[in-house]
């Protein structure tokens, strides 16, 4: 079942840094509890500040197309999306027929990004990510970290051959991702996801939930594990700017900010407050990194907010 534009938008949507947990006497369906859920994330990953390069609440980072406000609008316009991506999934087998039907809500999801920002592309990436997240947290047997990523990867098999060997031979209009896999062979966030999301379940994650059981803050937590994402995620934003050699300085230099302490020492912090300014001006913004930030916050949430209701 796919919602209406006005099922759509009567959601229930929360403050920035809540999420709609379920009284005992009313239940939240799934799908509803997980649109919450990556509203959240990303508005939390759009607060985190400093991101080197990215747009946050202190500057508009290496971009002049867009800024707060800009995303904003932007996150507003696709959370509804979610709740029907999860509606379709909810009790369905993790599969590919699924996803196909999923991404056309994705696509959805674009156009209304694109009208709310007067076309400029603040999520797209950001959508392809959390859809398929909330599509297989949805879906029939999903049962904690295991359980979704097994989902992810049957739902994304064979993508890179399918789309990106083979799928790209009668496309007249490639996408800068489409075109770094002719000329470089990097799969960019479709290798991601078919490999299970190694950058969110293997770097980000780990980092960000070590983070909040010692005590810091979100902000902190989201912050050191971007650089953790950063060290290792082919991030296609960042070769389409500036290539390879920027690719390879945005890793070093997130490797260089962990060895500091990141931000759990100053010397870390301070550095971190350097790589924005140096990113700026190269005009570098790890965005496909920022993306799979989201989707780390969206995995650390869902997995509480399915425990909480005995569903995880």
């Amino acid at each position: 079942m796919i919602l209406s534009l006005k099922e759509r938008t009567s959601l229930q949507r929360p403050e920035p840094g809540s999420v709609t947990r379920s009284s005992p006497d009313r239940v939240v369906s799934r799908h509803v509890q997980l649109s919450a859920v990556a509203r959240h994330a990303m508005l939390q990953e759009l607060d985190t500040t400093p991101k080197p390069g990215l747009v946050d609440r202190s500057d508009r980072g290496a971009h002049a197309d867009m800024d707060y406000a800009c995303f904003r609008r932007s996150i507003e316009a696709v959370v509804p999306y979610f709740a029907a991506a999860g509606a379709l999934a909810e009790g369905k087998s993790p599969d590919e027929v699924l996803w196909r039907k999923v991404r056309k809500i994705g696509c959805e999801a674009e156009a209304a990004m694109f009208s709310a920002t007067g076309g400029v592309n603040t999520h797209k990436g950001q959508i392809f990510v959390l859809m398929l997240l909330v599509a297989a947290a949805s879906s029939e047997g999903a049962s904690g970290i295991p359980g979704l990523q097994k989902g992810i990867r049957i739902m994304t098999r064979g993508m890179v051959y399918k789309e990106l060997d083979k799928g790209l031979d009668h496309k007249n209009e490639l996408s800068h991702g489409e075109r770094l896999f002719l000329s470089h062979g990097i799969t960019g966030v479709r290798g991601e996801a078919e490999a299970g999301f190694p950058a969110i379940f293997e770097c980000g994650l780990p980092v960000y939930t070590a983070m909040l059981s010692s005590g810091y803050s979100v902000n902190d937590a989201s912050l050191q594990a971007l650089l953790a994402i950063m060290c290792s995620a082919e991030d296609s934003t960042v070769i389409h700017r500036g290539g390879l050699e920027a690719l390879r300085f945005v890793q070093s230099s997130s490797l260089a900010a962990l060895a500091l302490g990141g931000v759990r020492t100053e010397a870390g912090r301070n550095y971190l407050y350097a790589m924005n300014r140096e990113f700026i001006l190269r005009g570098l913004s790890p965005g496909g990194c920022a993306d799979l930030l989201a989707g780390t916050i969206f995995v650390h949430e869902a997995e509480k907010e399915l425990r909480i209701h005995g569903r995880a």
